[in-house]
């Protein structure tokens, strides 16, 4: 009878502990944030340029082009409220049997892209896009974990305070897109990325709709931190190992001004 209720007991202890462990699970997987998508909505004028002693206007300076309000593509677009940045890193906390997923994000960006239309095509002529990296802010939950923490250890890796901004600078292209289209349209766009300014090649993904005058593109990049200098932890058996492969999230608006 003792070893028949032990047994029992001990039948208990290891569901509560398989519950526990699937609860936990679960709770890290309901922390993970969805990947940036299109911006739902937009505003219908451009927001007012930024200060042009602002550094962060500075980093991507805009041309001197003149203002084009007509309707079609051809013209200088600029970023608006509501445009987001970030990115996801792969950790692996010693305390924790499964893997979590590390997701920042920041509105702090200024950017444009200059388009013109040659013979039916679309061309991106220049462009730039500068995210002040000193504002990232992790919006991942992990349950006994305050997140946010990351983000101190994050700006230091980065350089933050020495190097504010990462950039990127698109190639000149033609776009194979429909301008007349409002549908969600797929583009490749290559460029100069530029990490504690250390400039390497990397190739965004993108989701785009033309509508209503507005473009929208949201969509992600993967790139090795350490060909930029970045170091993050790897070390085995230390509180956090990172994967240094990490995915750079976009999700823009852009008007016409």
């Amino acid at each position: 009878m003792r070893l028949s209720t032990l047994g029992k007991v001990g039948a208990a202890i290891a569901v509560v502990a398989v519950l526990a462990a699937v609860g936990g699970v679960t709770l890290i997987i309901h922390g993970r944030p969805q990947a940036l998508g299109l911006a739902q909505t937009a505003p219908k004028s451009p927001a007012p340029s930024p200060s042009p002693d602002d550094p962060l206007a500075l980093a991507c300076r805009r041309p001197a082009v003149p203002g084009n309000s007509t309707p079609g593509i051809d013209g200088l677009w600029t970023t608006q409220p509501g445009s987001v940045v970030g990115y996801r890193a792969h950790e692996k906390f010693a305390e924790l049997t499964s893997p979590h997923e590390a997701v920042a994000r920041t509105e702090r960006l200024n950017g444009w892209i200059l388009v013109a239309t040659s013979a039916g095509s679309i061309q991106l002529l220049t462009g730039c896009i500068a995210v002040d990296v000193r504002t990232l802010h992790s919006i991942d939950e992990l349950p006994g974990f305050n997140t946010a923490d990351r983000d101190r250890s994050a700006n230091e890796m980065l350089g933050a305070y020495s190097h504010p901004f990462v950039i990127f600078q698109p190639y000149p292209v033609s776009l194979a897109l429909d301008p007349s289209s409002t549908a969600v349209q797929h583009v490749r766009l290559a460029g100069d990325l530029q990490i504690r300014e250390v400039a390497k090649q990397s190739t965004f993904a993108l989701d785009v709709r033309l509508k209503d005058n507005q473009l929208s593109a949201a969509g992600n990049t993967m790139v090795q931190v350490g060909d930029f200098g970045v170091e993050v932890p790897q070390e085995a058996g230390g509180f956090v190992r990172v994967d240094p492969q990490i995915t750079l999230e976009v999700s823009l608006v852009l008007l016409k001004v």
